[in-house]
């Protein structure tokens, strides 16, 4: 009498257990492909874009602070458009001090 095991690898669709061959091609697989996603996440150039503030102003409006490479803009936009407001100084101005002396 045949066993059933390899009763089912005749039929169509149906994989033999063989698990050292199919487990060893498996792991070399998903090792390769822990390889190559490592790999890529280090080889990724910094963002130079970036959104640096936003402000929303309802009714789907928004200001906006955005940064590309060291220049900053100031951009307006609504839910139909966007504008280009002003380009900013390159670094963040800091807080006004108040006049000393004067009382």
């Amino acid at each position: 009498m045949k066993t059933m095991a390899a009763k089912d690898a005749r039929q169509p669709g149906c994989v033999p257990a063989a698990g050292g061959a199919w487990t060893g091609l498996l792991r070399a697989g998903l090792e390769r492909l822990a390889r190559w996603s490592r790999s890529r996440v280090w080889r990724r150039e910094p963002r130079r874009l970036r959104v640096c503030e936003t402000l929303s102003l309802g009714n789907r409006g928004f200001l906006a602070v955005v940064g590309y490479q060291e220049q900053r803009f100031l951009v307006g936009g609504t839910h139909t458009s966007i504008a280009l407001l002003a380009q900013l100084s390159s670094a963040p101005q800091s807080e006004p001090q108040p006049a000393e002396g004067k009382e």
